[in-house]
């Protein structure tokens, strides 16, 4: 077998039958994986690089997330209907709060309690969505608001603000 053999010259003797073989070598292939020895490594990474893509693609079209919806007509004008996501529970407003003004103790919760060795307790305040969260005594404002805390027990933290009273439960 010649030495100089290309790609070319390997496929034409495959579809020829291939002439003699050659027993040293194990035949065609192998010669020309000695000629070309960097072949063995690039053709499994370029079918593994293709089985990839091939894996990727057939991932992209059988998402239903993907799927966009058909446009919809209304009154001569065309909508596109998406889906609904799912959507967690709507925050609600605690009793005696006021919707129009940000309150810092809406949907609020106690998440921790202290019993400290002074014998007073030390509370833990988180709203719902966990963007604030206080930590107070007897005595305190809670964060910058005018909540000032009146008591802490073993369960509730008891706030007032003017004639308003709130009692934050675990």
């Amino acid at each position: 077998m010649d030495k100089n053999m290309d790609i070319k010259d390997l496929f034409k003797n495959i579809k020829l039958g291939g002439g003699k073989k050659d027993a040293r070598k194990g035949g065609q292939l192998n010669a020309f994986f000695e000629k070309n020895p960097q072949m063995k490594y690039i053709l499994p990474a370029v079918a593994v690089l293709i089985s990839l893509v091939v894996m990727i693609m057939v991932i992209m079209l059988n998402n239903p997330d993907t799927d966009i919806p058909e446009p919809v007509s209304v009154q001569g004008q065309e909508v596109a209907v998406l889906p609904q996501l799912e959507r967690g529970e709507p925050e609600t407003i605690a009793d005696g709060a006021d919707p129009f003004e940000e309150d810092v103790l809406a949907n609020a919760r106690v998440t921790g309690m202290i019993y400290n060795f002074g014998g007073y307790w030390t509370a833990t305040i988180a709203t719902k969505d966990n963007k604030n969260g206080f930590t107070v005594q007897v005595g305190d404002y809670v964060g910058s608001s005018e909540w000032y805390v009146e008591s802490i027990d073993g369960d509730t933290v008891t706030v007032t603000m003017g004639d308003k009273t709130r009692t934050i439960s675990k």
